[in-house]
């Protein structure tokens, strides 16, 4: 006997190991083929074929969704900066892993945190004592900020991985269901299951990257230490909130899809 999933309800049928052709699932007398390799009636090979009349709107909504999310979090991954600020008339920028300043004494431009915080530590000396400037708080500040930006992108690059996995994970179970592909019946239900969670998984693991990273960066006005003059808060970059309520919606209304009756 064989073991296969039903096409329709995913259900697990058994067959013979000689079976072939076309049979009706027991349980919702879904029709299928298997082991069909032979020119049907028609003439026309039963391999594989595209039939656009397989596909389910839910299905194509679904991947509307998905491909928008992969878009928003790639632009998410990539934003620069994540997080704005004003000091007078310069604009302060914070991306995960650079800062763009006007002048932090003596450096400024778009440079990573390492190097605001190397340049910091070779002037804290020249300092004189009560010139009334925090420089081991400008630090520890950057440091945070570095922190929490390695901490972003670890996050965000897992959910990429795992949104592009999803893909070529049920690419590679759709050409199992078609017999192109040959793997036992344990690995085609992991390879299915996983390439459905994959997407869960990768909005999971986005929305986390978001959140540590509002958690974890410190108060914007820190790393520099001008508080004193006229900061104006901007706030985290609107492809930042897009992507927080996106990683929140987006997998929710992708699951509730999987409710909604179909046609088989």
């Amino acid at each position: 006997m064989v073991v296969i999933l039903c096409p329709h309800c995913e259900e697990e049928i058994e067959l013979e190991d000689d079976a072939y052709g076309e049979f009706a699932c027991a349980l919702c007398e879904g029709e299928f083929e298997w082991n069909v390799d032979e020119e049907d009636s028609n003439g026309t090979h039963n391999g594989f074929t595209f039939d656009a009349s397989n596909i389910k709107p839910i299905a194509v909504v679904q991947g509307v969704i998905v491909g928008i999310s992969f878009i928003v979090l790639l632009m998410c991954f990539t934003a620069d900066p994540l997080y704005t600020l004003s000091i007078e008339d310069d604009e302060w920028l914070y991306s995960a892993d650079t800062m763009t300043a006007d002048d932090i004494y003596g450096m400024g431009g778009t440079k990573e945190y390492s190097a605001y915080i190397d340049h910091l530590n070779g002037i804290k000396d020249d300092i004189p004592e009560g010139f009334g400037v925090d420089i081991e708080g400008q630090i520890e500040a950057m440091e945070g900020w570095d922190s929490a930006g390695n901490t972003y992108q670890f996050f965000s690059l897992m959910a990429l991985i795992s949104m592009i996995l999803m893909p070529i994970l049920s690419l590679t179970f759709t050409l199992h269901e078609r017999n192109v592909i040959d793997m036992p019946v344990k690995a085609a239900v992991l390879v299915h299951f996983s390439g459905r969670g994959a997407y869960y998984f990768g909005c999971f693991m986005w929305f986390l990257a978001i959140v540590l990273h509002m958690i974890l960066a410190p108060e914007a006005s820190g790393p520099i230490g001008m508080g004193q003059f006229d900061v104006g808060m901007f706030g985290y970059a609107g492809v930042f909130w897009f992507g927080l309520v996106m990683s929140l919606l987006a997998p929710i209304v992708h699951a509730g899809l999987w409710f909604v009756p179909q046609d088989n």
